[in-house]
């Protein structure tokens, strides 16, 4: 129990104290002791008890429910609370004083007035202090709720209720007086009842502005709190939920609110996942894409770079396979770097292979970035070492050409790749570099799209039959290996660079 609800109560616990001693002596000095030191003692006793041990029941009772039955649970402990409280004073003055049963009757259905007050307010105060509670996002409503404009109405009708019983309990007590002491007190009854009348009314009005009150509060940190949430969503923020904390339209608007932010957030990790596998305009295309069209395909004018590891295979048979998969993933990273700095893009990956695209967003350079890329793969490849010292070969392939891309597979599981004789070229010329031993090997499609500095960079291999077409290529050389290196065009690399795998 919180410092803050705690003196609420005990000031609800006051206020009864308080109502009931002036009720009880002024309406019915007559026949109590003269002693009223005593009387209010006897009336504040059972509060202040039950007010200190109030906290260890919450504990009891409270504390361990979910934070949306909490509420109710407050308002059922505060209201047996009263009941108990005005049982206790009513017993004690019947023992003492032996007052007649329609003081008695009174005092005890003004204890439950305020007590009806006091559980309300405290219900509210707990609701309040719900909204840091981590796991209240988590509660579930049942399938029945009460609208708010029924709370209301309850409300209302109740406090309506209990103006009528008040004014009648107190027209009662001056109507069964005997006819002698109406005569000989006409004019003291009629201002005492008024007098009794304001009371009732004030002490009524006074709590329910208070109740009124303590609900706007409420219902004005539920909108601003799910106001605050939507605009994070907005925002891209998918960190916060609204909690659950009524069984009313802003509970069931919180929880289709945090259902909504869930569902987002699998959207989210299903793009991140997304992006992590193909690139962001490829992403943007399977997100935004219809699945008829995307299986239809899209044709593009591209270059396409394959490359691929060297002696791989032979490595991976003598290295644990965590090694090898530590080193793919070192190994890739870079290069999916170098190639999204010269504006291409990977499609995928084929074990130590990529399968590269450049232009698919238009421009007039994809074929020197193309190039240029390669040179830089075949830079980071030369100074990467493993652990033991190992160092990779690679083989490069580039050409250019039309492509279809589109979705390719099954209905349950497909993949979004290119395919065309262009693709196929540029994986063939790959398989050329291991051939004719020169590392980077390009079509005369990409040579001659290339500046005439870019193009004396190669040396003419001529014409060159490929498996699967029928009219051999023209191709052009880079980078021969060792073993090759007997006269022709030596081509250097740029500048390396140090690094390790």
């Amino acid at each position: 129990m919180s410092m803050s609800n705690k003196f609420q109560i005990f000031a609800y616990y006051l206020l009864g104290t308080v109502v009931l001693s002036v009720f009880a002596m002024r309406n019915f000095g007559t026949e109590v002791s003269q002693a009223g030191f005593w009387l209010i003692l006897s009336i504040a006793a059972p509060f202040v008890i039950l007010g200190l041990g109030r906290g260890y029941l919450e504990s009891l009772f409270v504390n361990k429910q979910k934070s949306i039955d909490r509420p109710k649970r407050q308002m059922q402990l505060d209201l047996g609370l009263f009941a108990l409280a005005a049982v206790i004073i009513v017993g004690t003055q019947y023992l003492l004083e032996n007052l007649d049963y329609l003081l008695l009757l009174k005092m005890f259905i003004w204890s439950m007035i305020i007590g009806y007050f006091a559980c309300i307010d405290s219900a509210l105060y707990r609701m309040r202090g719900n909204f840091k509670s981590q796991e209240a996002h988590n509660n579930q409503l049942s399938e029945q709720t009460v609208p708010i404009a029924h709370r209301l109405n309850i409300f209302l009708s109740i406090t309506v209720l209990i103006v009528v019983v008040g004014m009648g309990l107190s027209a009662y007590t001056y109507m069964s007086l005997d006819s002698s002491a109406i005569k000989a007190l006409s004019v003291d009854i009629r201002e005492s009842f008024i007098i009794d009348t304001l009371f009732i009314l004030g002490i009524i009005v006074a709590l329910a502005t208070r109740i009124i009150f303590s609900y706007s509060i409420n219902v004005q940190r539920l909108f601003e709190y799910q106001m605050d949430v939507l605009h994070r969503v907005e925002q891209g923020d998918l960190a916060r939920y609204v909690p659950v904390l009524t069984h009313d339209e802003f509970g069931v608007i919180a929880q289709q609110t945090n259902r909504m932010i869930d569902q987002l957030r699998s959207k989210d990790k299903i793009q991140k996942t997304l992006e992590g596998i193909v690139s962001p305009n490829i992403m943007k295309k399977l997100l935004s894409g219809t699945e008829t069209s995307l299986k239809q395909g899209e044709e593009y004018d591209i270059a396409i770079l394959i490359c691929d590891l060297r002696k791989f295979t032979t490595y991976a048979e003598n290295t644990p396979p965590e090694e090898v998969i530590f080193f793919l993933n070192a190994y890739f990273a870079k290069i999916a770097d170098v190639v999204a700095e010269h504006g291409g893009i990977i499609n995928k990956f084929m074990g130590d292979a990529i399968l590269a695209v450049f232009g698919i967003d238009g421009g007039s350079t994809y074929v020197h970035q193309a190039v240029d890329a390669a040179w830089d793969i075949l830079m980071h490849t030369n100074c990467a070492t493993m652990r033991d010292g190992t160092k990779f070969d690679i083989g490069i392939g580039v050409h250019k050409g039309r492509a279809a891309a589109g979705t390719i597979g099954s209905a349950e599981r497909y993949e979004y790749t290119f395919i065309g004789d262009a693709v196929n070229t540029a994986s063939r010329l790959d398989g050329l570099s291991k051939r004719l031993n020169y590392k980077i090997i390009i079509s005369s499609e990409v040579y001659g799209n290339l500046a005439r500095d870019a193009q004396d960079r190669f040396v003419d291999l001529g014409q060159q039959s490929i498996r699967g077409k029928s009219q051999p290529i023209y191709i052009y050389g880079a980078v021969p290996r060792l073993e090759n290196q007997k006269g022709g065009n030596v081509v250097n690399l740029p500048p390396k660079k140090t690094g390790n795998f």
